[in-house]
């Protein structure tokens, strides 16, 4: 294959469907294809850094992603790669319109961020419920409580630790899952903590539990240098409680019994 003309490479690079804006050393503008003049409505003859301050600055600013502003006021998102030209002691600047991709990831990103709230499993680490799973699954449960008098008590651990927490919170999940019953509901909420919903057993029931859980992770800390230490909030549910609000007050309770000695704070 023969080497390109000079005319060759020019009509080349005028036709190449990315814009290009060619700027010398001095930050003067010595050319620009049709893509560009497309771009901005600007032909090269027109183009003056000095008189068009507001719309080439951020066109030759630092960066490989750059936001800009056109003239008819459309906000556009560019990706921005430089080629020093060094016969012509200038440099050639490449500019693609990743607008409508960057648009097309944010919404992607939002959808997956609303489609793991919804979650009712925590895949990612545990495999345990997550917080809506709690509070979908919690609900009946509740209603059940209010109607038949049945106790029904929650209980929200937090643990804290030197060690790699995703190691950590696997640990602890079989461990929980381990020492509750078939009937029990075991999940992990948004902020990592543990909620365990307990049927057919009240606060005091659920106090045993913790002093359970509690002697185990003993166990687990025997001879370790960085401890896995844990705090238990505890409600039972009232006739006045509906699914949000027994969270709530076993949330509270955990607030409380982290700045107790005992690290068990049971609500009221």
């Amino acid at each position: 294959m023969k080497d390109l003309s000079f005319k060759e490479a020019l009509a080349l690079l005028d036709i190449c469907p990315m814009a290009m804006l060619l700027v010398g050393q001095d930050n003067n503008i010595r050319g620009c294809n049709q893509a560009f003049t497309a771009l901005t409505g600007e032909s090269a003859s027109t183009l003056d850094i000095d008189t068009q301050q507001d719309l080439l600055a951020p066109l030759l600013g630092e960066g490989t992603i750059i936001n800009w502003v056109t003239p008819d006021g459309d906000e556009r998102w560019l990706a921005v790669e430089t080629v020093a030209v060094g016969d012509a002691d200038a440099i050639a600047r490449f500019y693609l319109d990743v607008t409508e991709k960057l648009r097309l990831k944010k919404e992607r990103d939002a959808l997956a961020a609303e489609l793991s709230e919804q979650s009712l499993k925590d895949e990612r680490l545990t495999g345990l419920l997550s917080q809506n799973g709690i509070l979908v699954s919690l609900e009946p449960l509740v209603a059940r409580c209010r109607r038949y008098s049945s106790p029904l008590s929650v209980i929200v651990m937090s643990v804290d630790t030197g060690q790699e927490i995703d190691t950590v919170l696997r640990r602890l999940s079989f461990l929980l899952k381990d020492q509750t019953r078939w009937a029990d509901l075991v999940g992990c909420n948004n902020a990592r903590d543990f909620i365990l919903v307990l049927q057919e057993t009240t606060r005091d029931s659920a106090l045993q539990l913790v002093e359970k859980l509690s002697a185990r992770l003993a166990s687990m800390n025997a001879g370790t240098a960085d401890p896995i230490l844990a705090s238990y909030g505890i409600a039972q549910c009232k006739k006045s409680d509906d699914a949000a609000s027994l969270l709530e007050r076993a949330e509270s309770a955990l607030a409380e019994a982290l700045t107790s000695e005992s690290r068990t704070s049971i609500a009221k």
